[in-house]
């Protein structure tokens, strides 16, 4: 596996668009990301059509800079044949490895295109030494860490053996929310995250507000909580430039610069700037030069941070004031009248006539814009802006364009590639005989120190010379000229009589045809050999007949009933109320979670089964805290785990191999292959909530032998942030009794709540109510239905249950859809009164956007 090499790691750029890829290889990029016009989890980037693919990984491979395709959403059942053609395809075209999240698209790859590199996306969210563990054994060579861990935390994983290699993001933008575990988007106006079109409310303003726990914990009475800012959800931008001297260190294989919706010039400016930092701290020439830090400011900025991997969270963290690109803060206004501005100065930079800057007030937000007519200048301490500006005293100056930045783009777009790399020096023969054509073989070193060497001959014969023979000098001038190629010709000999007529065009022709040739001879090396790819395109025919086929349904059932909770009282309610399964999950400190269990197991006894509800997101080292106690919950009777990654089911394996596993809703099962590539770590399948009810029947009927269950009922979470946003209450108004939320710019009210490690879970402003739709669930032969009652407590857990399993006992109902008993009319209007955000069926009829 890849995973342990030595420095430097290899750092990765976003491609966007075929105009971003050249400004990433020629900026010094070792590897480029990017998209093709489906699959990937950038649908509002340009991205790049299939010609465009192929240009593009001819452009990076001719010039050593590899290139990985992002296929990093969840996939429909109805797509997966179009996926299994573009990943042979992708394998054809010789691209280095495609980033993926759906667990089916990985099996199908491993199945169809063995030699292609997988790599596991941060969607994945593998936050765990399980989760590696499981990736490993997945096929990946690589995973991508989420953004929310720690350096110790990275450490941890990076000493685990035999793992697969680690990516880490250095620059860019932050998602506010664990990525692959954000519905907020979805819930919202119906674009997912999971499907690349995410449409970023978590950059929208929100109120804080707080009130009293109502009968069902839901907030009543509130009234808004004063805080720094409205964007609550707003992450200001990770820049880990000055703190690569700790990661160039590490066995860390890339680093990622992630953007993929900025414009080229960013590109070529951002990758620049790591390229050389990385290159003079292996080189021992210097730290990260903050003048370099201030171009990536100028470039894009909502204020930097060293991100959870540098520890920082909070203000250090946020960008609660504005979601919006700041630039440069080169510091506050002084004075200013008509003859400019004076500028407490903050940054090294000083900007030049043509540069963009703007004043902002940070009390009012409001701002004044100008562009530069002459220099500005260093005054000591201060920066002297020598125009009128419409600026005032007390504002904030940035510099958010830069005329000297955006020459330098445009100098590094312009160059045939990346510095040092191009031109290829090659060693050319030219051998001239009588009555044959002439041969050119060449021979030059990549830069892998592997050897490329092409022979051929030229398409016409010389003649003997009647007059005057071509000189050898005219010869090898004609030779050498290699201007706009890669090419240089480094040493020349040439063999022939002396006695020959050789036409010159005819000569710069087969310059020219020899030169393409071996442009296309380079290429060749990354492509995979004929054989594995007519072996790959006949296991696509074959998979491809399988997929065509249409299965029969499944048998009618009536589904059995559980409820999600987090506190034992509400699992007793539940179990009160009828219900026969409960999955409790209490705190994920191990400390607490086994006596909580432990006591919920015992006072369960003759009533039902108490399962154990695993976070949505496992920290690092809990499985490893929580094994020394799984026997004696065996022991009190624990028969079965949900979880939601397959890390987690990897621990639980190996710590009670005869324990019933679960997934949860957030593992994210979107296709039937998902199903079958997890079958061997988990007994049942919760099925992801952004499927409508046809796209659900169509899963299960695939799949015949599976436990299949599907959450009808709860405010699901629409979003896990390690963010504790509960930190924005002041401490003393915190606790009795008092319940926290985020009131949108419709007036939604999304509650939250945190945990005991500080992480936040934001539930949907309307709770998900699937009644109505039991019997089609029924009729598609759905094994288990779930109610999420976490942080809604025990009065709501046994109500909402005992509704529940009163609509399940209608087997006439549940078989033929007719309500002859009137049960909808009784029941839903009482599970209303349980959810005063109101009730929604979500995706379930009406669907995901897929504009």
């Amino acid at each position: 596996m890849e995973g342990r090499k030595a420095n430097p790691p290899e750092l990765l750029a976003p491609a966007g668009s075929p105009e971003a890829l050249v400004a990433a290889v020629n900026a010094g990029a070792d590897a480029v990301y990017l998209g093709g016009k489906s699959f990937g989890a950038r649908m509002y980037a340009a991205n790049f059509s299939s010609e465009e693919l192929e240009e593009g990984v001819a452009y990076a491979h001719l010039r050593g800079v590899k290139v990985y395709i992002t296929l990093n959403i969840l996939v429909h059942d109805h797509e997966l044949l179009e996926a299994a053609r573009y990943l042979v395809d992708l394998y054809r075209a010789g691209v280095d490895a495609v980033l993926v999240q759906d667990p089916g698209v990985a099996a199908l790859a491993r199945e169809l295109v063995p030699g292609l590199q997988l790599h596991a996306s941060t969607q994945c969210t593998l936050t765990d030494e399980d989760g590696l563990v499981w990736a490993g054994t997945a096929g990946f060579e690589r995973v991508v860490l989420p953004r929310e861990l720690s350096l110790t935390e990275i450490d941890r994983l990076l000493a685990i053996p035999d793992r697969p290699g680690i990516e880490i993001f250095v620059h860019g933008a932050l998602c506010y929310a664990y990525s692959g575990q954000c519905l907020l988007s979805s819930v919202i106006g119906g674009r997912s995250g999971n499907r690349g079109r995410c449409a970023q409310p978590c950059r929208k303003p929100y109120r804080l507000v707080a009130g009293t726990e109502g009968p069902s914990q839901r907030i009543e009475g509130h009234e808004p909580v004063e805080t720094p800012g409205l964007f609550l959800l707003s992450t200001k931008d990770l820049c880990l430039l000055t703190s690569l001297p700790k990661l160039v260190t590490r066995p860390i294989d890339a680093l990622k610069i992630e953007g993929r919706m900025r414009s080229r010039e960013y590109v070529a400016i951002v990758v620049s700037r790591y390229r050389r930092a990385i290159d003079d701290l292996v080189a021992g020439r210097r730290q990260p030069a903050i003048q370099d830090e201030e171009d990536l400011a100028v470039m894009f900025s909502r204020g930097f941070t060293g991100g959870y991997l540098s520890g920082e969270c909070g203000p250090d963290l946020m960008g609660r004031d504005r979601p919006d690109n700041r630039g440069l803060f080169l510091g506050r206004i002084t004075a200013a009248g008509e003859r400019g501005l004076r500028v407490l100065a903050r940054a090294k930079t000083v900007p030049l006539a043509g540069d963009g800057l703007v004043g902002v007030d940070c009390c009012s937000d409001q701002r004044a814009g100008f562009v530069l007519r002459t220099n500005a200048f260093a005054d000591g301490p201060y920066l002297v802006v020598p125009q009128e500006t419409g600026c005032r005293p007390g504002m904030d100056l940035y510099l958010t364009r830069s005329i000297r930045l955006e020459r330098e783009a445009g100098q590094i777009i312009a160059r045939p590639g990346p510095p040092g790399k191009l031109p290829l020096e090659i060693d050319l023969t030219l051998t001239l005989e009588h009555d044959h054509p002439p041969v050119l073989a060449g021979t030059l070193t990549l830069g892998d120190g592997s050897p490329v060497r092409l022979v051929l001959d030229a398409d016409f014969v010389p003649e003997p010379a009647t007059g005057r023979p071509t000189p050898a000098g005219d010869i090898e001038r004609q030779v050498r000229k290699t201007g706009g190629t890669m090419f240089r010709v480094r040493d020349f000999s040439l063999s022939s009589p002396g006695d020959l007529f050789l036409p010159l065009g005819l000569l710069n022709q087969f310059r020219r045809d020899y030169l393409a040739a071996f442009e296309k001879e380079i290429l060749a090396r990354s492509l995979p050999p004929d054989e594995e790819v007519r072996s790959a395109a006949e296991r696509l025919d074959r998979e491809l007949g399988r997929l065509s086929r249409e299965p029969g349904p499944r048998e009618m059932r009536i589904p059995d009933l559980a409820v999600i909770c987090d506190d034992a009282r509400a699992a007793d309610a539940v179990l009160a109320a009828g219900c026969g399964l409960v999955y409790l999950e209490p705190e994920p400190v191990p400390g607490l979670t086994a006596p909580v269990l432990i006591d919920a197991l015992n006072s369960a006894k003759g009533e039902g089964l108490i399962a154990w509800k695993w976070p949505q997101v496992v920290p690092v080292g809990f499985s490893a805290a929580v094994r020394s106690f799984i026997p004696e919950l065996l022991k009190a009777g624990l028969r079965e785990v949900m979880v939601d990654g397959a890390g987690s089911a990897v621990a639980i394996r190996r710590s009670a191999p005869g324990i019933g596993i679960s997934g949860g809703s957030a593992l994210n099962i979107f296709n039937h292959r998902s199903v079958l590539a997890l079958s061997d770590l988990f007994d049942g399948f919760t099925l992801s909530p952004e499927l409508t009810g046809k796209e659900m029947t169509s899963l299960a009927s695939w799949v015949p032998d599976a436990r299949v269950a599907v959450l009808v009922q709860g405010t699901a979470g629409a979003m896990v942030t390690a963010d504790n946003l509960g930190g924005l209450v002041p401490e003393a108004e915190r606790g009795h009794g008092r319940r926290y939320g985020l009131v949108d710019q419709t007036d939604r009210l999304f509650p939250f709540r945190s945990d005991a490690l500080g992480r936040t879970t934001i539930s949907n402003a309307a709770e998900l109510c699937l009644l109505d739709q039991l019997p089609f669930l029924a009729r598609a032969g759905v094994d288990r239905v779930l109610i999420d009652a976490r942080g809604r407590g025990a009065s709501y857990a046994g109500r909402m249950t005992g509704l529940y399993a009163e609509a399940l006992s209608d087997t006439e109902w549940l078989q033929t859809g007719v309500d002859r008993a009137g049960l909808i009319g009784r029941i839903k209007p009482r599970i209303r009164e349980l959810a005063p955000g109101g009730i929604s069926s979500g995706p379930f009829l009406r669907g995901l956007r897929e504009d």
